[in-house]
């Protein structure tokens, strides 16, 4: 405003994903909401926060604490609800986590058709599993791998 060659700049921004502004608008809410003493319902349905290095500088992860920190105070009842087809991924599945409230005032429901986790599936993708903890895993997890290894050994030890 005080310099006249200053202009209005447009960002594009993803749909389902926390950026400085949006996180700062949610926490916002949602303190507002504690002072009216209005028990809040969240219809959750994002996919983290932008995590880009423009977002980074621009503190996107401190407006994200502001987030937990208003659910970690909230005096009323909170429910966090993820719909059918939604999905709770990343930093959003950590800051609507239930165990950051101090009062226990907050729960989560998931529909049957929902989908969250830490990681992203592209993500889960990427994460080196090597071939020897595979093999660790099988034998560990399948009831008929199992059953072969015993029989195996008995049949090793017969010899």
């Amino acid at each position: 405003p005080a310099m006249p060659e200053s202009m209005e700049t447009i960002e594009k921004q993803a749909g389902q994903v926390w950026y400085r502004d949006s996180a700062y608008k949610t926490a916002s809410t949602i303190r507002d909401l504690n002072l009216e003493g209005i028990p809040l319902i969240m219809f959750a349905n994002w996919r983290g926060f932008s995590g880009g290095m423009k977002e980074m500088y621009n503190e996107v992860v401190k407006f994200g604490s502001y987030i937990v920190d208003a659910l970690r105070s909230y005096r009323q009842p909170v429910f966090v609800y993820i719909p059918p087809r939604g999905e709770l991924r990343g930093g959003a599945w950590v800051v609507l986590d239930p165990l950051i409230n101090r009062n226990g005032m907050m729960e989560m429901f998931a529909d049957v058709d929902c989908r969250g986790g830490v990681l992203e599936p592209s993500g889960t993708i990427e994460i080196k599993y090597r071939y020897g903890e595979i093999l660790k895993t099988m034998h560990r997890l399948d009831v008929t791998l199992r059953e072969m290894d015993s029989r195996m050994s008995t049949a090793q030890e017969k010899e």
